[in-house]
């Protein structure tokens, strides 16, 4: 099949080494900073959406994706709507409050979670390092803690801790005491973030018990098969349940800014990583305008041979495309093969971070395909200018010292 005359053109252009070595050199310098901008950029996404990943694994797969209260008198037909949202996998009944705990040489906040060891999302229930579930379900007022709070707090399996409720409480002559309750340690959860600080994980029923029948709220945990789709979901569901007492809230209310700056983080870092590409993107600004200089008598015979201003801009809008796009292509499946190894390669060179801990890697063929376009696109801008000049060229002043 034969190619048309501008595609023709530019390709040989692209491909000739005869002539100018400087602008050899400029070109091939201008391909090398594509490839290794588009291979930095796509290895640093890839870890950065591992760390996110790890992340929401890790923090959501404790925290409620959502949380409904409604009054104990509202009928409960109301799960069966959000059973019906295609993002919700399950409902299940939860408690939460803020509780103080007191051991025998600390006392710290804690966020005392009652739930269900029948429904405990996956992530929780694989997290258990010490102890079993069941145990908090088969012994009253039994606690699991998180592994960094049983740190602080020095305790172990079987030690004795003492819960008090500020909002439970009552007055005496003594004034306002707090509902407190001596809780026995049955297990310890090991969650891998910042939450295992913070996370005290009881039997609803105890928690039930321990606030009082005076609350008349009961509180409903919604796990998302997606749990960045939480914020919009709880919109559309506060918008929906506007006129009845039930109140929603989503995770980002407690753990919305880590993520916020996770995200912040990640885009800055592309940010700067696509301003190397786009640098070695109009180096070829300046290889295309010399190549235009270099052949201003070629390009004036080409015109008055016929060919269009439109056909010539294609011309030298194909070679850079070509440069551009060759390192962009070999960037982005050298960033592929550099991730998905990367830790054998840090293991190879003796960079391992900390023993027993590796990166995470989410590669993302949507990200890829977004950086591959950012750098085609760059590109693009960069070869306006030189074929816009080559076609401003006039014949008749290029050839009549010919």
């Amino acid at each position: 099949m034969q190619l048309p005359i501008s595609l023709f053109i530019g390709l040989r252009y692209s491909q000739s080494r005869k002539g100018n070595a400087f602008i050899s050199f400029i070109t091939l310098f201008s391909v090398a900073g594509i490839f290794l901008g588009v291979l930095a950029l796509t290895v640093v996404s890839s870890v950065m959406n591992g760390f996110e990943g790890e992340l929401k694994k890790r923090i959501l797969g404790v925290i409620p994706h959502i949380i409904v209260s409604s009054d104990r008198q509202y009928p409960t037909d109301w799960q069966q709507t959000l059973l019906q949202q295609h993002q919700v996998r399950q409902i299940t009944p939860f408690l939460q409050a803020e509780a103080l705990v007191q051991a025998p040489r600390q006392l710290t906040g804690v966020l005392l979670q009652g739930v269900t060891t029948e429904a405990l999302p996956d992530f929780m229930r694989q997290s258990l390092i010490i102890g079993d579930w069941q145990d908090i379900s088969r012994s009253r007022y039994s606690v699991v803690l998180g592994r960094a709070l049983a740190e602080q707090l020095e305790v172990s399996l079987g030690d004795k801790l003492r819960f008090m409720l500020p909002q439970a409480g009552s007055y005496t002559p003594m004034g306002w005491v707090p509902r407190q309750r001596i809780f026995t340690v049955a297990g310890i959860l090991d969650s891998g973030s910042d939450v295992d600080k913070i996370i005290a994980v009881t039997a609803l029923d105890d928690l039930r018990r321990l606030l009082s029948q005076q609350n008349e709220t009961e509180q409903w945990r919604l796990t998302l098969a997606e749990p960045f789709a939480a914020p919009q979901l709880a919109a559309k569901l506060q918008q929906q349940f506007a006129l009845t007492p039930l109140s929603v809230l989503d995770w980002r209310q407690s753990h919305g800014k880590l993520f916020d700056a996770v995200a912040m983080e990640k885009a800055m870092m592309s940010l700067m990583l696509l301003l190397i590409v786009a640098v070695a993107a109009f180096n070829i600004v300046s290889a295309l305008v010399m190549m235009v200089t270099d052949k201003q008598a070629e390009i004036a015979i080409l015109k008055t041979l016929g060919m269009t201003d439109r056909q010539l801009f294609q011309v030298f809008a194909v070679q850079g495309l070509s440069n551009g796009v060759s390192g962009a292509v070999l960037g982005v499946v050298a960033g592929v093969l550099v991730a998905s190894q990367l830790n054998l390669l840090l293991d190879f060179a003796g960079l391992q971070l900390a023993p027993g801990v590796t990166l995470p890697i989410d590669i993302q063929p949507t990200q890829l395909g977004i950086i591959f376009l950012s750098a085609v696109g760059l590109t693009l801008a960069a070869v306006w200018y030189p074929a816009k000049r080559a076609v401003s060229i006039n014949p008749a002043e290029i050839l009549r010292d010919e």
